[in-house]
């Protein structure tokens, strides 16, 4: 449980701190960056699993090669690239209730794949956290940066797709035995040289002097915890105590966000962030009881 407050935490305190780099480097050059160095992180991180557990290091892909690598591509490349372009445009803490809000498309998804029937109560619950999200756009919307935010929460909305597409297709490459901590690495592993691509232009015409100490331990926290080592936590949350006690704690990374968002970087939290915070993690709250 310790360890996945933990995961709280860091997850919550990454929508400010990744502002940081922000403010000296291009959005495709912080992805690049930060993806570098989390790919090596969990490579390191599943290595040791994988020894600890006798699997070996390539077996998951020698058993699923398309899918984990159509899942990088959909889950970590798309989902990145959509992240970046939205918190660069949106309060940190705006952009992690929409974000917050994913679990509504994977819900979605589920329904009308024939995956995960809804009930009635799932389907109100749906309709709760709908009309969060809609609260929370509609106070940026009227906000002082119109255009700027509202573009930011539409590619935060539309990355939240690209997660719950992710989070409902590797769940039969699971179910078919693929161990969790290799499905995350080869899947992260496939989308660097994408995010490395995008990212290579910025990178070879940026003034490296104007990179602070501070960003670049923003890019080491972002790399090495938020995207490394909150992974193997969560995983071994789910392996102790379900999926649904462990995604119960998902629901404290908004407020988490605001907070450190408020302190960090003095963001206002307005009426409509709590409000509508309060709203999408209720109906996430109902959805995991259904």
């Amino acid at each position: 449980m310790l360890g996945l407050l933990v995961v709280v935490l860091i997850w919550g305190l990454n929508f400010p701190i990744i502002k940081v780099p922000l403010e000296v480097l291009p959005p495709f050059a912080v992805n690049a960056l930060r993806f570098g160095i989390s790919t090596l992180t969990l490579g390191l991180i599943w290595a040791v699993d994988a020894r600890r557990s006798g699997i070996p290091f390539f077996q998951p892909m020698r058993e699923r090669p398309v899918a984990l690598l159509a899942l990088g591509i959909l889950g970590h490349a798309t989902y990145q690239v959509l992240f970046i372009l939205g918190i660069v445009r949106t309060p940190a803490g705006t952009g992690a209730l929409l974000i917050a809000a994913a679990p509504i498309w994977t819900a979605l998804i589920g329904h009308f794949s024939g995956l995960d029937r809804l009930n009635g109560r799932a389907a109100f619950a749906l309709g709760v956290c709908a009309a969060g999200v809609a609260v929370v756009i509609l106070g940026e919307a009227g906000g002082p940066a119109v255009g700027g935010s509202l573009a930011g929460s539409l590619f935060m909305l539309a990355g939240g797709v690209a997660w719950a597409l992710y989070t409902v297709f590797s769940r039969p490459v699971l179910t078919s035995g693929v161990n969790p901590m290799g499905l995350t690495f080869f899947s992260v592993a496939a989308a660097a040289p994408i995010l490395l691509a995008l990212g290579a232009p910025d990178l070879t015409a940026q003034d490296w002097s104007s990179v602070s100490p501070a960003a670049w331990g923003a890019l080491l926290f972002s790399g090495v915890l938020s995207t490394g080592v909150s992974y193997a936590l969560w995983n071994e949350g789910v392996r102790k105590l379900g999926p649904a006690r462990t995604g119960a704690f998902s629901n404290l990374t908004p407020f988490v966000a605001l907070l450190a968002s408020y302190v960090l970087l003095r963001e206002t939290i307005t009426l409509t962030q709590v409000f509508g915070g309060v709203l999408i993690v209720g109906g996430l709250v109902l959805i995991r009881r259904k």
